[in-house]
């Protein structure tokens, strides 16, 4: 007897059997993953199209940008042809390249300073170059009909604050160069507190220090400009002196300037060999007289400067002194120099001068034992000790500015106040 064998067919939803549910399901995941995929890249394509074009309108209406692009960039190191030789273009794209540059930019003054950027298509095709060079940027463009065209754009820059503090240890160049301060804000904190600190003198191990400076930064992060505008120095021989950078000049915390009429010196010296006296010995005449003056010592060829703004009276030899120089300064003052070995370029009788401006250099010329300064100075014809001259103020904050002073002092260097 025979038997009829039963066999079940797949149903819709075994899983042996893919259904129209779970083939649906498959088909419009796929759908969606590649939609959404699409969806990205058209993102992504928008961008560019952004980025380029925005370029396109910076560089000019003519000027034909396609994406993507390369970029070699470099500085100035040898001539504008030979870099645009290295870089594959063709004499001719060099000559018009030149072209375009040249009528905004002198190409025999560039120096490894300035920096070049060429682009070009990743088919290897040019597309534009710019120089930059004092904050401008000097575009050469190949434009739709192929030929070249130029065109100048400042250089966008940004202002970044850096704030250093910290405590002397040796010197202040020392100090400050270990904390990474740039070595042009170091020289620039010590000229803006010449006038009330001696750095060669007065530093002590344990002085205290801070510094606020702003530094320009290009897109390329290339430093084009330091400035202080805050700092502090607390001594133990020099007291808390603060500066403050506003409209032009440096003030202390009450707005008085920072400029002094005179100089603390008018040398950098080792030290000082002779002071002001009414009765010294006299080193090569062995009697006792008068020095009305302050000796500086110092290596022969040091520059000396003059202390405040004047008028040079003479200039030329006088007797012991040797090589001389006599300047007549505002309110009854005069200041003389001797012992020089010779005179800084253009110094005569009759030239204005200025405060800190170099006149002379230090020698050994006329009586004398050793290179050094003789350095005097008269108020109303009488002579007078220079270090115990009260340093004042040459100016200040105008008073109606006063209270902007104040706020901008109190908010870029609280610890001052």
């Amino acid at each position: 007897m025979s038997r009829r064998i039963y066999t079940r067919r797949p149903g819709l939803f075994d899983r042996r059997y893919p259904g129209p549910a779970r083939l649906f399901g498959r088909v419009y995941g796929r759908q969606i993953r590649w939609a959404a995929a699409a969806l990205m890249a058209a993102a992504a394509v928008f961008l560019l199209f952004l980025v380029y074009g925005s370029l396109a309108r910076r560089l000019g209406s003519g000027a034909a940008l396609e994406s993507p692009l390369t970029v070699s960039s470099g500085t100035i190191t040898s001539s504008l042809d030979a870099i645009l030789n290295s870089r594959g273009l063709s004499s001719a794209e060099a000559v018009g390249i030149s072209a375009a540059l040249r009528k905004n930019l002198n190409l025999r003054r560039l120096t490894p300073e300035d920096e070049y950027f060429i682009v070009f298509s990743t088919a290897g095709a040019f597309k534009y170059m710019y120089i930059q060079k004092d904050l401008k940027q000097h575009f050469a463009f190949r434009k739709t009909d192929g030929s070249f065209s130029g065109s100048v754009k400042p250089v966008e820059v940004s202002a970044v604050i850096s704030r250093f503090s910290g405590a002397i240890a040796s010197s202040l160049w020392e100090s400050m160069s270990a904390q990474g301060v740039a070595a042009a804000v170091i020289l620039d904190f010590a000229d803006v507190f010449s006038w009330s600190v001696d750095f060669l003198t007065e530093v002590r191990a344990g002085d205290k220090y801070e510094v606020v400076y702003e530094s320009m930064v290009t897109p390329s992060e290339k430093v084009v400009s330091r400035r202080v505008l805050a700092g502090l120095y607390d001594g133990g021989e020099t007291g808390r002196e603060a500066a403050f950078y506003f409209k032009g000049g440096y003030y202390d915390k009450k707005g008085d300037s920072m400029r002094s009429f005179f100089l603390r010196a008018p040398l950098q010296y080792r030290r000082i060999s002779s002071y002001f006296s009414r009765s010294r010995r006299h080193p090569i005449f062995k009697i006792v007289r008068p020095h009305l003056g302050i000796d500086y010592a110092a290596p022969s060829g040091t520059p000396v400067s003059a202390v405040a703004d004047g008028t040079v009276r003479f200039a030329g030899w006088k007797g012991g002194f040797g090589r001389y120089v006599e300047i007549r300064h505002a309110n009854g003052y005069t200041t003389t120099y001797g012992h020089l070995s010779r005179y800084a370029r253009r110094i005569r009788a009759g030239k204005r001068v200025k405060q800190g401006g170099i006149i002379a250099y230090v020698g050994s010329t006329g009586l004398s034992t050793g290179p050094h300064l003789d350095f005097r100075i008269r108020k109303n014809n009488r002579f007078v000790n220079f270090l115990k001259i009260k340093r004042r103020s040459s100016s200040g904050v105008a008073a109606r500015h006063k209270k902007d002073f104040l706020a901008a002092a109190r908010k870029l260097l609280p610890s001052a106040f």
